[in-house]
């Protein structure tokens, strides 16, 4: 649940409203904004544990989709190089979670067309618990 917190952190900062235009592990068609997905990480005795994370946007135009990941990139540039919180998603989570850290995301990914012919843009982050 901690990438869904993260969507929710987007969500309060003004990127989109969940299940509206910020999407949690599917993203349908007839939909437009940003979706997260899990990628697993292996877990190693007695280290933090990590979530890996992608970011995938389609927009009403190929632009538009590109630029939503860039508005995030640089989001997370100037706010959230340093520990911070997560809030909590109700009626989901009851608690967020503390002493997080983010890194930095990756750059963005060309992931190909869907299936309206419009393309799906990606990039990749991870977060220490």
């Amino acid at each position: 649940m901690i990438t869904l917190s993260f969507l929710k952190l987007l969500e309060d900062e003004g990127f989109g409203t969940i299940d509206v235009d910020l999407f949690f592990q599917k993203l349908t068609l007839d939909k437009t904004g940003i979706y997260i997905a899990d990628i697993g990480d292996p877990i190693s005795r007695g280290s933090r544990m990590t979530q890996s994370f992608e970011l995938l946007a389609r927009g009403n135009t190929d632009v538009d989709g590109y630029k939503k990941l860039v508005d995030i990139i640089n989001w997370m540039k100037n706010n959230y190089s340093n520990v911070c919180s997560l809030p909590p998603v109700p009626p989901i989570t009851a608690t967020g979670y503390n002493n997080v850290t983010m890194l930095p995301l990756s750059t963005i990914t060309n992931v190909g067309l869907d299936g309206n012919n419009r393309i799906i843009y990606s990039l990749q982050g991870q977060i220490i618990l």
